[in-house]
């Protein structure tokens, strides 16, 4: 585990070595090129009568709440039956 003396949470962002920037930085690279992609076409997007509602997002929002309950319920259960074997 790598322990760091305790430093400034700006300091953090940025610190490469240890942490997982280096693994994802091609995927987030993709993805801020991606979303300005979309930005920069959005006025043509409006001129063809296309219109973004954010249902799509609610939608996905839920679900992600529902899923993320359920595993919150689950490891909470095993918490609790560690425990009590721990007690024994």
């Amino acid at each position: 585990m790598i322990v760091r003396p305790k430093q400034h949470w700006l300091q953090l962002i940025f610190v490469w070595h240890g942490s997982v920037l280096p693994k994802i930085y091609t995927r987030l690279l993709l993805n801020f090129l991606l979303s300005i992609a979309v930005i920069l076409m959005l006025p043509w997007y409006t001129s063809l009568g296309i219109k973004f509602t954010v249902a799509p997002f609610s939608i996905l929002g839920v679900a992600i709440a529902i899923f993320l309950g359920f595993r919150n319920n689950a490891c909470y259960s095993r918490y609790v039956e560690a425990r009590q074997l721990w007690g024994n």
